[in-house]
């Protein structure tokens, strides 16, 4: 038997921050064909923080770095600064290549970094990797 499908537990909700609409769109588009949870989409580090603040029941964030308004790192000093986000996981999803920079400003506050162009099976197994502790189904074909 291999598995045909995996799913979020049904309550999982992923918050995605993305200001290029096109890839806000394809991100949405892998996570939710692939797991088929909830999706919150933010625009900008302030729309994040305002729906983090208004649910703060988000299981995951795939945040871009280069957002307006409030940078990703900006975002994320304030959310890091917040006990009540202390276990929510992100995985930060940029164009930026400076990553050995860039990490160790922020590496002790994320689960995962990847670099655009996202490669679909990298962001797949990533969320799986951050989002263990969360509960999911595999349904299998006979």
């Amino acid at each position: 038997m291999k598995p045909t499908e995996i799913k979020l537990a049904e309550s999982a909700k992923i918050l995605i921050v993305e200001d290029d609409s096109d890839q806000r769109r394809l991100l949405v588009k892998i996570v939710k064909d692939a797991f088929g949870c909830e999706i919150l989409e933010a625009k900008d580090g302030l729309e994040a923080l305002t729906m983090m603040l208004q649910d703060n029941q988000v299981n995951l964030i795939l945040l871009d770095l280069m957002i307006p308004f409030l940078s990703g790192q900006e975002f994320l000093a304030i959310l890091r600064g917040r006990t009540e986000f202390d276990e929510v996981p992100v995985v930060v999803c940029t164009a930026l290549t400076e990553t050995n920079e860039i990490k160790g400003k922020i590496s002790n506050q994320i689960q995962g970094y990847l670099v655009k162009p996202i490669n679909r099976v990298k962001l797949l197994e990533k969320i799986l990797d951050v989002i263990e502790p969360i509960r999911y189904r595999v349904d299998y074909q006979s």
